[in-house]
């Protein structure tokens, strides 16, 4: 039997992968996306053992799915119910993950939609947990998710590979990693779930574009800031000030892991703004107390991010 925790995981990193493959050959984002969706849930339902191809087992679910809604909708094409599976199975070795993130951070959706879409499409939740993670009903995102896929439909998805994108991308992320570091809905303070999910989504981009040094910084702030997690709330979930904290409870793994990214990243010499954020948390995450932080280092790097700006 396979752990379910295995299967999970393993689920929401082939999720963008079969979705875009889908994309790529049919064009139709919405259907794609529910046909792929509806692949999740059939694996996590009826996976005992992993089969020998989960990635082809998956993209061969949705794509019977996306065709049988294809040919009960009278106005698609006859052309494309006439393609053989077998052309959609031989490239599914080609992964266009990050060029469907890009083009769920399209330039005719608000910020909320394009979190809402990547969360998605690309992050593998369902609504209900999209939902949940943000504290609204699930009948308001399921209409959030809606009608940014009625933008997307209108306007054309199509996988985009821009790095002019990027900045958009890189916001939608750190959006989803504030709400929930400080979520603004809901009772509580924070919501980890969604900061986990905005750690995992920067981490895999990273490992896609190893050489983008403002993504290497932005997966550094959020791991140094994610650190202090465990110190930041008091057991009746009020906020304890940074000068408060006990450092001793602070994540030391990922302040070491998000040091190492920000010297990596400043060391390319373009440096932007989420570098230096992750260079002022790190000042902040290497102190042993609030006296010992180095604030005319922290001031410099304050005045570059204000000429940066």
């Amino acid at each position: 039997m396979t752990d379910p925790r295995t299967v999970e995981n393993l689920l929401r990193e082939l999720a963008p992968q079969v979705l875009a493959a889908l994309v790529r050959r049919y064009g139709q984002f919405h259907l794609a996306e529910e046909a792929t969706q509806e692949a999740l849930l059939a694996a996590a339902t009826q996976w005992a053992e992993l089969p020998d191809n989960p990635r082809g087992w998956l993209l061969t679910v949705a794509t019977r799915r996306l065709i049988d809604e294809m040919r009960s909708d009278q106005s698609r094409r006859q052309r494309e119910l006439a393609t053989p599976q077998s052309e959609v199975l031989a490239g599914q070795d080609q992964d266009d993950s990050l060029a469907l993130l890009f083009g769920c951070c399209h330039p005719d959706l608000s910020a909320p939609s394009q979190i809402a879409l990547t969360l998605r499409a690309v992050g593998g939740l369902s609504t209900a947990q999209i939902a949940a993670a943000f504290g609204v009903p699930e009948t308001t995102m399921a209409q959030r998710i809606s009608r940014a896929k009625q933008v997307v439909r209108e306007a054309g998805f199509t996988l985009h590979g821009d790095r002019a994108r990027l900045p958009a991308v890189l916001h939608v992320l750190y959006l989803v990693f504030s709400e929930g570091y400080t979520a603004s809905d809901g009772d509580s303070v924070t919501v980890p779930a969604l900061s986990d999910e905005a750690i995992r989504l920067t981490r895999w981009l990273h490992r896609l574009a190893p050489d983008e040094a403002e993504v290497t910084g932005l997966l550094a702030l959020m791991l140094l800031t994610d650190a202090r997690r465990p110190a930041r709330t008091r057991p009746d979930g009020s906020l304890v000030p940074l000068a408060e904290q006990d450092r001793a409870l602070w994540d030391h793994g990922k302040i070491a892991e998000g040091t190492a990214l920000t010297e990596q990243a400043l060391a390319s010499g373009n440096v932007g703004p989420y570098q230096l954020q992750a260079a002022i948390a790190a000042v902040h995450d290497e102190a042993a107390t609030m006296d010992d932080t180095d604030w005319p280092q922290i001031l410099g790097l304050y005045d570059l991010l204000e000429l940066d700006r």
